[in-house]
């Protein structure tokens, strides 16, 4: 069947493309250093490693005994040679009847990027041993010498949980005459991660399992892949956290405005949060109601006029978008009523000389000169990376007894030599979001679980609801959960604990067919 992606694609401008949607983490995060992608880095008769460790906990309530198995698992390519080595580590339940194991539902998660591995999700909010990170709080752990702790909201008494790192990152790597590099294009990545997914069901005798997927970001984009690449692999549910499907709907190149439309209440989020707005009696839902409002009405209709809108209107949507954004109406009307996010982030708080955060604009950071080099740095980001990463580096060796023979890589080494490669795109936007719309027509029972953060300024909260509306899915098989909080929602313990008790609910009514 010919996929309906390659209708789905509109013009890119490749400036921005990585920038969108999570291309930073790659400058940001503290990564181990970069080794040489077009060698190949693992001997195909070197066995690969497993560890496998027994552990007791008490999660949302019920008390089980699981097992850690962190390994690496070969796939091959359509000849039947080795093409990769990639890493995982599976929490399955071990009080369950051998019976009972071959049913018990299993969610495999990966996190975005592109080149990022599952470190975030991991260490931050699925894990059954999490790091205890508040973002908000100034004594918030970025240098080593803070432990995990148990995390007790963990999905296990619900799910077995997967964790994959994409080849590239942690300890996965290409195989034989295949490079690391050769793994970094859209259809290559999602087909790798779906060779394993395969696999490891077919090794572990999981077939009968009822599965989901979840991606964080990018990894959302990934998830839509997968299930394109796989048809005959039939997914009970879809897990998307902040959603990276559709780029044309957060890049603003000239002559196509959709992308301002659809940050506006990010932006009316933002301005309520840093009290810049007259209105601040309104609670943040209201706050954002009242934008998405305006953004699909009156400023959508005068941004389609473009040059021939006249004076009277356009000082009319700057004083309202003034009032919605906490940036004076002369600035809207000097920008043809267009701001784009970074002139949002470097603009709103500029009288107290603070420039916001992009993954979660909650943050600042003083701005000293009109040329600063912590321009490059970003608040809502770099205490974070390196939180985690580290957490992730001495658990795996500590309580998964992981040894330590390789390089745990929390991001891949990409270099301008050997960059991602937008392939399918012939120079488009990427928009794979209609193989979601598709696979839930060919798979009737499948369901989709939606998560944003209403102060991401990456991949904005109405993008999501304009991306899965436009996508064809069934919104009565659908939920959207937001959360106050940005890209990576579990930075806050309050807003971690919705999420995932959110998709632990989820999860429980797609199998029981309540929904």
């Amino acid at each position: 069947m010919k996929s309906a992606y390659n209708g789905h694609i509109v013009r890119r401008a490749s400036w921005a493309i990585a920038a969108a949607l999570g291309g930073a983490l790659a400058s940001h995060a503290v990564a181990a250093p970069a080794r040489d992608e077009k060698q190949p880095v693992v001997n195909v008769e070197q066995a690969p490693f497993s560890s496998t460790t027994d552990h007791h906990g008490v999660f949302h309530g019920r008390s089980l005994n699981y097992r850690a198995t962190a390994s690496q698992l070969d796939i091959k390519d359509a000849k039947g040679n080795p093409e990769a080595r990639i890493f995982s580590v599976a929490y399955t339940e071990t009080a369950a009847s051998n019976s009972e194991s071959h049913t018990r539902p299993v969610t495999f998660l990966y996190n975005g990027g592109p080149g990022s591995a599952s470190f975030w999700i991991h260490m931050g909010a699925f894990g059954p041993k999490i790091l205890p990170y508040n973002a908000m709080s100034p004594n918030a752990p970025v240098a080593p010498g803070h432990e995990s702790v148990d995390n007790p909201d963990a999905l296990l008494d619900v799910t077995d949980i997967v964790f994959i790192d994409p080849v590239g990152t942690g300890y996965s790597h290409a195989l034989g005459t295949y490079h690391d590099a050769d793994f970094y294009t859209i259809t290559k990545d999602a087909a790798s991660v779906s060779d394993f997914i395969r696999t490891w069901l077919t090794i572990n005798k999981r077939w009968d399992s009822p599965r989901f997927i979840g991606g964080e970001s990018y990894g959302t984009l990934r998830s839509a892949m997968i299930l394109a690449a796989q048809k005959w692999m039939a997914y009970n549910g879809v897990i998307l956290i902040s959603q990276g499907l559709d780029w044309g709907t957060v890049i603003m190149p000239p002559g196509y405005d959709l992308g301002y439309t659809l940050f506006l209440p990010t932006y009316a989020a933002t301005a309520w949060y840093h009290h810049k707005l007259a209105t601040n009696g309104d609670d943040l839902q209201t706050t954002v109601s009242k934008a998405e409002a305006f953004a699909s009405t009156d400023y959508a209709a005068a941004l389609a006029k473009g040059a021939f809108i006249d004076a009277n209107q356009t000082r009319q949507v700057a004083e309202k978008l003034a009032a919605i954004t906490g940036i004076p109406a002369d600035v809207w009307v000097a920008q043809h009523l267009r701001i784009d996010p970074d002139f949002f982030r470097r603009h709103l708080l500029d009288r107290e000389n603070l420039r916001i955060g992009r993954f979660d604009t909650r943050f600042t950071i003083p701005v000293s000169s009109a040329y600063d080099p912590s321009d490059e740095a970003d608040p809502s980001l770099d205490g974070e990376a390196a939180a985690y990463s580290n957490a992730m580096r001495q658990y795996l060796v500590q309580d998964l007894a992981v040894p330590g023979t390789e390089t745990y890589e929390p991001l891949s080494s990409m270099t301008s030599e050997s960059p991602w490669t937008y392939d399918l795109t012939n120079g488009a936007y990427v928009n794979p979001s209609v193989l979601i719309g598709e696979a839930m027509r060919e798979n009737r029972q499948m369901t989709l679980f939606v998560a944003s953060g209403f102060y991401d300024s990456s991949s904005p909260v109405y993008s999501a609801k304009y991306n899965i509306g436009h996508s064809g899915v069934d919104l009565k098989r659908t939920t959207f959960t937001f959360y106050p909080t940005g890209h990576m929602m579990y930075v806050d313990p309050a807003s971690r604990q919705h999420l995932l008790d959110d998709i632990r609910l989820y999860i429980r009514s797609t199998l029981s067919g309540q929904r």
